[in-house]
């Protein structure tokens, strides 16, 4: 019943929204600056981008807001649903467009009937204020929905620490990088994965110290880690990523490094026990 209401807000909203405004030509006027933006989806949403061909699950990363944002393509300084051809969103004519898509330049109102802009070019106006006051409650609604999703999106994070240990995704990752590679963890469409050192990190050196003495091998040069310090990083990640995201709420980009994880347990240890 929630899944049918979702698609019936998202729907209707994409429905109003493209007959509510009318603008320039945007294939003449511009490199499409408004995908220069990261956008907040739900699980829900990604999900049906996924089914119809237009993303992948890597296309997706975890978000503070909603179940996950749209990966921002580097490489095209844009959204990575930006297509260069069309100049414009893949998703534009779906039916489906992310509802925070249509809002740019016009908003949902302009009682004073000013000329909007958006970066390029001036032109931009609302048609059907009636459509657009109708969207708007439909929007805030759409932003209730994805926030309970994602509050579910977030308890569902212990599922997704059983599934990589039990299909030995974790061991195999650990196994197969140095400890000077590896920042953190990182939870994934499925799984929690290790979070890869931009540089070099010294992160897990305590880890090593503490739980292999005999190492003869110098951090830096040590080209895997071993079976002890491995076991205790995937118990450490067991006991204290759950209660960090409870505690905390999820990282911006669903991405946990050992020194905040660390922090965060050294202050939870300091607490007495009836705060905790």
């Amino acid at each position: 019943m929630v899944n049918e209401k979702f698609w019936e807000v998202v729907r209707k909203y994409n429905i109003l929204m493209r007959s509510a405004i009318d603008g320039p030509n945007c294939l003449v006027i511009c490199n499409a600056d408004c995908c220069s933006i990261t956008i907040n989806v739900p699980k829900i949403l990604a999900q049906e981008y996924i089914k119809q061909g237009y993303a992948t699950k890597d296309d997706f990363i975890r978000s503070d807001v909603f179940s996950f944002k749209l990966r921002f393509d580097e490489k095209k300084g844009k959204c990575f649903l930006y297509n260069k051809k069309i100049n414009g969103c893949l998703v534009h004519k779906s039916g489906i467009k992310p509802p925070q898509c249509w809002i740019y330049p016009t908003n949902f109102s302009n009682s004073k009937q000013k000329e909007i802009s958006c970066k390029r070019v001036s032109g931009w106006k609302i048609i059907d204020l009636e459509k657009t006051k109708k969207a708007e409650k439909l929007l805030k609604y759409y932003i209730f929905l994805c926030q309970l999703e994602a509050k579910k999106e977030v308890k569902r994070v212990k599922n997704r620490i059983i599934r990589s240990l039990s299909e030995n995704n974790l061991y195999s990752l650990l196994k197969q990088a140095s400890p000077s590679q590896i920042a953190g963890f990182k939870d994934s469409w499925n799984n929690i994965s290790i979070l890869q050192a931009e540089g070099i990190s010294l992160q897990l050196k305590k880890f090593c110290e503490k739980f292999n003495k005999n190492c003869s091998k110098n951090y830096l040069e040590c080209q895997s880690i071993c079976e002890s310090v491995s076991q205790h990083i995937i118990e450490f990640l067991q006991q204290n990523i759950f209660r960090y995201i409870q505690r905390n709420g999820p990282d911006s980009d669903g991405e946990y490094p050992f020194f905040k994880l660390i922090e965060f347990t050294e202050n939870e240890d300091k607490k007495p026990r009836n705060q905790k």
